[in-house]
């Protein structure tokens, strides 16, 4: 059943998948909504309504969720997590843009993706599926009860394997906090003001423990700490460790210390994309 960490999030990572499938007449309400959601202006402003319908019309006791999506089996949750929610009710348009860029790399030989903020795991299972299993994958998520709900769905798509790290990442190593928000636990945040202990890491830390040769990609959604997360690393880094590719959320940019994007540039990144979703794609050839 479902268990209740400290901060009362809750986490049912025992019972097998399947338990909570829901019936068919709610799969093809799920089904339509995602359709809607991709007709345009008019189309979201029905799925907002449609998106109100399908919360109240849920309960708390049956806030957990079992659905296929991708080919991927998925145990998410209703409530308190956008990330959860699109993919439940709009998958096919949870940053496409961004997915797709890392996707197109997952065939190289060797593919290493690391996923800094890795949530529910929506990157890390995608890529990991695109890379057919094998690869390395590393979904990086220091809230403990996301880091459950991570290793379960990562637990249920055996095939596609995918390394769970419960550190957080930052620009030296040390003890800190989170500041959970428990409406949308994608947006916990690293701050001393913070109630839940955690370890942080470096990139480099991560790299050496993990005895990584290269990275071909990396996405960091960290809430504002992404420059903490990669000017160091990219000050430091040889150029055989830098990735390919780095997508990183920017909408956060005013939290940020120093100007990693221009040390990004000095390494030799170009500005791919900047996404309707908040995120900014850099290459590197």
């Amino acid at each position: 059943m479902s268990d209740m960490l400290e901060t009362a999030i809750q986490v049912d990572d025992t019972s097998p998948f399947g338990r909570y499938r829901p019936g068919p007449v709610r799969q093809r309400f799920h089904a339509v909504m995602n359709e809607i959601y991709k007709a345009g202006w008019a189309g979201r402003r029905v799925f907002g309504r449609l998106r109100w319908l399908e919360r109240f019309c849920s309960t708390r006791t049956r806030d957990m969720v079992d659905v296929e999506r991708f080919g991927l089996r998925w145990r998410l949750y209703r409530h308190g997590n956008v990330a959860d929610a699109r993919l439940l009710l709009r998958p096919e348009a949870f940053e496409p843009v961004e997915i797709e860029s890392i996707v197109s790399l997952a065939g190289r030989p060797g593919f290493i993706f690391v996923d800094v903020g890795a949530n529910c795991g929506f990157y890390s299972l995608r890529v990991a599926q695109a890379a057919g299993g094998a690869g390395r994958i590393i979904g990086i998520e220091p809230h403990p009860a996301m880091r459950r709900r991570l290793a379960f769905n990562a637990s249920i798509n055996p095939a596609f394997p995918v390394r769970v790290l419960g550190c957080a990442v930052g620009d030296r190593a040390r003890p800190g906090k989170l500041a959970e928000d428990a409406r949308n636990l994608g947006q916990t945040r690293v701050s001393d003001q913070g109630s839940i202990e955690i370890e942080i890491w470096t990139l480099s830390d991560i790299a050496a423990t993990e005895k990584l040769d290269h990275i071909d990609a990396i996405k960091v959604d960290v809430e504002g700490f992404e420059d903490r997360v990669l000017d160091p690393f990219l000050q430091e880094a040889p150029d055989a460790l830098l990735p390919r590719l780095i997508v990183a959320e920017h909408i956060w940019s005013g939290s940020w210390e120093t100007d990693w994007l221009a040390r990004a540039a000095a390494r030799g990144y170009r500005e791919q994309a900047r996404t309707r979703w908040g995120n900014v794609i850099l290459v590197r050839s």
